[in-house]
């Protein structure tokens, strides 16, 4: 019994080093700054990793289009069985019909076509650019979800740590009123006080636990996201470093507005997709034009499996020419497939109007958001110390029956908001920056 007793707990043992294994993650830096989680996740998010498949889709789209410009090598093998043999009838003059063999019964033939495109009518070509084109768009959408999970990582890694914060505020403010209340409970029995300070207080730190619970469950969601992203366990534990307090040097609007034009990708996506629409339209206009190729054809048609044997006619030969192919009239397709890429080139010119606009939106909100966040830093931070100050004050006077219970309580309450509302301006500030820089397409 005791040594089952003794495998037991080995086996529990390893099950539970496997099980920590697999939570907590051993490439991933410990405490983990800001910068080396976007890192991490650029490397490991799966959804961006599949960006990376796009790109490579577009860039076997080019080599399709550049392998249309070679030559085309077929071959073919093809075995006939006639049921009868092909016969001739002679009819000569006062002679009875005469029939004879002009082709053999069993018929193994083999086949080589060379064609080589010479002309297209600029088709090629255009398909050709309009591929390469795809490539470069392909690159800008990769680009996009890269800043898109830059941004993303980067105020998940704020948020949890603002999360953080408001917990321990939380847990700093419950701590208080519990001494609070014992201090009630204490004058109360002394008879110094009465007992709805001790109900007062009872209540207060009610309240307080609740806010506790609440923010401790927003920050475990808040930590699940941002392990999410990192593709990492949900639940797996992440101490984070935690950022430096400072500011930055913003430019004006207008050369935000230079910086997202030249930067976001998804304008220059867009502008990419017209060049593209151009080239497509080219190639829907190159059947107006005659197609021309060379071809070279080698055969072998003979009875036997080689197709060496023919006695009717010779076993092989040889040709080569060229073919001009132009279509005459096939009821208007060729317009209707022009025009159609024209209205879909001024679509996307449309849309890329309205994307200008809505960039230079963001770019006005988020620097908006910043300069806010900037300036709440400094309020706030003011607004602590004096919270701080109120407190012990208000903390003095009731000592010295001078206030009231009831004042306590709230200048407990306004240190720990005025607390939480300091690291909500102080991470904000962070964030708003964050968003600015997706905003623009680069960091500042």
């Amino acid at each position: 019994m005791k040594r089952l007793s003794f495998l037991f707990l080995l086996v529990s043992l390893f099950v539970a080093l496997s099980a920590r294994g697999e939570a907590e993650p051993v490439d991933l830096p410990q405490p983990l700054g800001k910068a080396a989680a976007v890192e991490y996740a650029l490397a490991h998010n799966k959804a961006y990793r599949a960006a990376f498949e796009d790109v490579s889709v577009a860039g076997e789209k080019v080599d399709q289009a550049l392998a249309d410009f070679f030559p085309k090598l077929d071959g073919s093998y093809a075995f006939t069985q006639l049921s009868e043999q092909p016969l001739q009838a002679l009819a000569l003059p006062n002679q009875p019909l005469v029939k004879f063999p002009v082709s053999i019964q069993t018929i193994n033939r083999w086949q080589v076509d060379v064609v080589q495109p010479l002309f297209t009518g600029f088709g090629l070509e255009s398909q050709y650019k309009a591929s390469k084109a795809g490539l470069k768009i392909s690159r800008y959408q990769l680009e996009e979800a890269r800043n898109n999970l830059v941004r993303d990582v980067e105020i998940a890694y704020l948020q949890t740590l603002l999360g953080a914060r408001l917990v321990q505020v939380a847990r700093d403010n419950v701590a208080s009123l519990e001494v609070q209340k014992k201090n009630a409970e204490s004058n109360f029995e002394q008879g110094v006080a009465a007992q709805n300070d001790v109900l007062k207080a009872d209540v207060a730190l009610s309240e307080a636990i609740q806010r506790e619970r609440n923010i401790t469950k927003q920050l475990v969601l808040l930590r699940s996201n941002l392990n999410q992203l990192l593709d990492i366990d949900l639940q797996a534990k992440v101490n984070l470093a935690g950022i430096e307090e400072k500011s930055y040097k913003v430019p004006n609007l207008h050369e935000l507005y230079s910086i997202a034009e030249e930067k976001r990708p998804e304008y220059l996506a867009i502008k990419a997709s017209i060049g593209q629409a151009e080239y497509y339209r080219t190639a829907a206009r190159s059947r107006y034009y005659p197609r021309v190729s060379a071809f070279a054809q080698y055969y072998r048609e003979g009875e036997d499996f080689a197709a060496d044997k023919n006695p009717f006619t010779n076993n092989e030969n040889a040709s080569i020419g060229v073919r001009i192919d132009w279509n005459l009239f096939e009821g208007g397709k060729t317009r209707a497939s022009e025009l159609e890429w024209e209205y879909r080139i001024r679509a996307i010119e449309n849309r890329r109007d309205d994307l200008l606009q809505k960039i230079r939106l963001e770019v006005e909100n988020a620097l908006e958001q910043l300069e806010v966040a900037k300036a709440n830093i400094q309020t706030t931070r003011t607004a602590v110390k004096q919270a701080e100050e109120n407190d012990r004050i208000t903390t003095l006077q009731y000592n010295e029956q001078v206030a009231i219970f009831l004042e306590v309580l709230n200048a407990q309450v306004f240190l720990a908001q005025s607390r939480a509302d300091f690291y909500q301006a102080l991470y904000g500030y962070e964030i708003a920056k964050a968003e600015l820089e997706r905003a623009i397409g680069s960091p500042l």
